[in-house]
């Protein structure tokens, strides 16, 4: 007799949906079969889709962000979030270390403050001008299971900025396979830092900050065939662009992330009343810059939030001065929804299977396999509205949207953490290491 099964629902293997039956023993699917078998606690999926638990690679959790503020969630109420949205694993951002000993202690800081999670969660490290060498750092990175590390190519003032040596060098040692080196692409010096009107954000880092520094990262990943990632992608040009130069190693060694944000919305929010609402780093784009993106959708190999929430009135007291205005913007419980109403179960690679590969989870976590956590998100499919929010936060832009698809329940780790919309207690989270 097993411990669980969930039967009569449409489960999702191989990029298809079969109908079929999923039982469990403990945290671990056992068995996937049409057969009916015994188990100890039993869930009719009947009329349901099974998909395997969304991964949000690109969170930040209780992030320190300008004016003093900090971001809303922390590890218990970002995790109830992701759980109302299917999400079973999010991964959370180390600080930015210049040595070993600075990542070391990053992580572990870190790990103290994880306390409260229900769901699972992973890490990225992320590193800035380097005092020791890029591989001392990779090699720490890969040690506490932490494989890959993020740079960002901008934000000088506020000293967590990577100089173009910093970054090839990190490149160059992905080769090796073991670290994948994410990027914060913009070029630092096309932005206008000058500006600080938020209505004016657009302007201040036009596409070309995207276009050009993702062009310089796609010549250092050809040229030591590297091991590189771009997040939060949001100008269609840039995709374009790379298809054209770049086919080579799209999908081989350079592989994008874009965010639902950029999907959703447009620059022209910045004229409106409400524009502290959608400030955010990179921008929103145009319109057209928009569309260019959602055509090519396909060439993005996951898709996450970025989500860092901060409350309505941090956002109104900047008073539109980008030097306190803290950026950023919620979304982990919504982001299966948003994109499952843009392109159906075409997105559900992109948010399990494809991160769990990216960053080393997989087959842990990503696929409903024998063997694998079971880690699953029960939905439907029809008509809804996003009109709920479980986030800390006090707003959130996507509310009042209509999306195509209701997350139902959600199972960590074999014990249900949502079931039925409610709120279950008694799961804990735990720290996933990453291998590549």
């Amino acid at each position: 007799m097993y411990d669980r099964r969930i039967i009569k629902g449409l489960v999702y293997q191989d990029g298809e949906f079969k109908q079929t039956n999923v039982y469990i023993n403990g945290e671990k699917i056992a068995l996937i079969s049409p057969e009916i078998f015994e188990a100890k606690q039993s869930t009719d999926a009947d009329g349901l889709f099974v998909a395997p638990g969304i991964i949000d690679a690109h969170v930040h959790i209780s992030l320190h962000g300008a004016g003093g503020n900090l971001s809303c969630d922390d590890y218990r109420s970002g995790s109830i979030a992701a759980a109302y949205g299917g999400v079973t694993t999010f991964i959370d951002f180390l600080g930015e270390a210049a040595t070993v000993a600075e990542m070391r202690d990053f992580f572990r800081e870190k790990m103290e403050m994880t306390q409260g999670a229900l769901v699972d969660y992973a890490l990225h490290a992320s590193a800035k001008e380097l005092k020791d060498s890029a591989g001392e750092m990779a090699d720490q990175a890969a040690a506490q299971g932490t494989p890959s590390i993020k740079l960002y190519t901008t934000y000088r003032p506020s000293g967590i900025y990577s100089s173009p040596q910093t970054v090839e060098a990190f490149i160059e040692r992905s080769a090796r396979g073991d670290v994948r080196i994410i990027i914060h692409a913009e070029d630092d010096a096309l932005i206008n830092h000058e500006n600080q009107d938020a209505r004016n954000l657009a302007q201040n880092r036009p596409p070309e900050c995207e276009i050009e520094e993702v062009r310089k990262i796609a010549e250092w990943t050809r040229k030591h065939q590297g091991n590189s990632y771009i997040v939060h992608v949001n100008c269609g040009e840039t995709v374009e662009m790379l298809k054209k130069e770049y086919s080579d190693i799209l999908h081989r060694n350079l592989y994008l992330e874009s965010a639902p944000q950029y999907f959703v919305f447009d620059e022209s929010v910045y004229k409106g009343e409400d524009y502290y609402r959608y400030t955010i780093t990179p921008p929103l784009r145009s319109a057209e810059q928009r569309e260019t993106l959602r055509r090519n959708w396909r060439e993005i190999s996951v898709f996450a939030t970025d989500h860092c929430p901060f409350t309505l009135d941090a956002k109104r007291k900047a008073e539109g001065n980008l030097t306190v205005m803290p950026m950023g913007m919620g979304g982990l419980e919504y982001l299966f929804p948003l994109m499952h109403s843009f392109y159906g179960s075409g997105v559900i690679d992109r948010l399990t299977v494809n991160p769990a590969k990216m960053f080393g989870l997989y087959p842990q976590k990503g696929v409903l396999a024998p063997g694998s956590d079971a880690d699953i998100v029960l939905y439907s499919e029809g008509p809804a509205v996003i009109d709920k929010l479980h986030s800390a936060a006090d707003d959130s832009p996507y509310l009042g949207l209509e999306v195509n698809a209701k997350v139902i329940s959600t199972m960590s780790r074999g014990n249900w953490v949502v079931e039925d919309g409610e709120l279950k207690e008694g799961s804990a989270g735990k720290f996933v290491f990453g291998r590549l």
